[in-house]
């Protein structure tokens, strides 16, 4: 069901999507759906869960080579990572009009916390407290990123997704304490 309502989201928007059309879709009686989710924000949450659990796992192999890439090679992995993930949820951005409800701050402080893993192992001695900032601000950079990507043409978005990996790596260049390439 949610392959389903994800699948109508992607098509329709988060607003537009209803809970008749999730259950036509799925090939489910309407009564069925309502069993697993009381309504729309529960399907959006459990959406933005499951996407959000694929992001981490897809952070956590960043995560894994981390030591050994340089600031500018962290940057580019991250950015193209997002796009790749974006492009794999097609739902993903119309759920950013989701209900604020349907976030997991849990989630996004785990999503912190490994970006400031990465950041640390790229740039050694890097203060924690230092490092959970960065990881904040480059997230909502993402978030920003994310948006516009999902406004823009197809021949626009890659364009996009290079001006912001060009804002990001000179902002974490200038607060780590190197200048990028």
């Amino acid at each position: 069901m949610l392959d389903a309502a994800a699948a109508v989201i992607a098509a329709t928007g988060y607003e537009a999507a209803t809970m008749c059309a999730i259950a036509d879709r799925a090939g489910a009686p309407i009564g069925s759906l309502y069993q697993f989710f009381r309504n729309k924000t529960a399907i959006a949450h459990a959406l933005r869960t499951k996407f959000g659990s694929d992001y981490e796992g897809r952070l956590i192999a960043i995560e894994g080579e981390a030591s050994g890439l340089s600031l500018e090679r962290l940057v580019a992995r991250l950015l193209s990572m997002t796009v790749r993930f974006v492009e794999d949820h097609p739902a993903f951005i119309p759920l950013l009009d989701a209900p604020p409800s349907t976030r997991s701050p849990s989630l996004r402080s785990t999503l912190r916390m490994r970006l400031a893993r990465c950041l640390s192992a790229v740039r050694p001695g890097l203060r924690e407290k230092k490092a959970m900032r960065l990881a904040t601000v480059t997230l909502q950079m993402i978030k920003g990123l994310n948006q516009l990507y999902g406004e823009a043409s197809v021949t626009e978005r890659r364009r996009i997704a290079e001006e912001y990996k060009v804002a990001i790596s000179f902002y974490l260049a200038a607060q780590m304490g190197k200048s990028p390439k």
